[in-house]
């Protein structure tokens, strides 16, 4: 039997985001290749150094006792959150309103907040220095604004969530041997 292919997945070398409707069926390769290819995805070209981060929180347990002999006789779970972190150290307006909403004032020359709450989802895929794409189909969008470096980045946090479709999975891994054409 061939040893699999072990992987590190090391640093951040591309990402994208895009609209969740992007993924409308169970990702592979393929369907990656395609995604990547055309328009719907829009890639972030300045990530500030050291700012991103990729995470699952540790599930938390709870574990039940059978008081006759103080043994664990089940265990409830709850996973953890699964995040992907980053800082945009350069960008237009046009992406402020993509990640923060608000609205953009003549085409791109500003933008301006929106009142209250601001809820966005987006599709985010990733790949690694070391050649692995991340597919998270469905991701809860927190940015806000922040001084980093002198600068005022867009420190970015997207949190996994369950996709609608049920044949969608929340999160997809790739070797970039796998996202090519049929």
């Amino acid at each position: 039997m061939a040893e699999s292919k072990k992987i590190t997945a090391v640093n951040i070398k591309k990402l994208w985001y895009g609209e969740t409707s992007a993924i409308s069926a169970d990702v592979t390769g393929q369907t990656l290749h395609t995604l990547l290819q055309g328009e719907t995805l829009k890639e972030v070209s300045n990530i500030h150094q050291d700012t991103w981060t990729f995470e699952e929180a540790e599930a938390s347990r709870t574990n039940y006792k059978n008081q006759l002999t103080n043994q664990t006789y089940r265990s409830e779970k709850e996973m953890g959150d699964v995040s992907v972190n980053f800082t945009i150290g350069e960008y237009d307006y046009p992406t402020k309103k993509d990640l923060m909403g608000g609205d953009v004032i003549n085409t791109d020359k500003g933008w301006k907040r929106t009142r209250g709450k601001v809820n966005i989802e987006k599709c985010i895929v990733f790949m690694t220095e070391d050649d692995q794409y991340c597919v998270i189909p469905r991701a809860d969008i927190g940015a806000r604004e922040s001084t980093t470096d002198k600068a005022i980045g867009i420190p970015v946090s997207a949190v996994e969530l369950e996709p609608k479709d049920t044949a969608i999975s929340p999160e997809y891994w790739f070797d970039a041997e796998e996202v090519k054409e049929a």
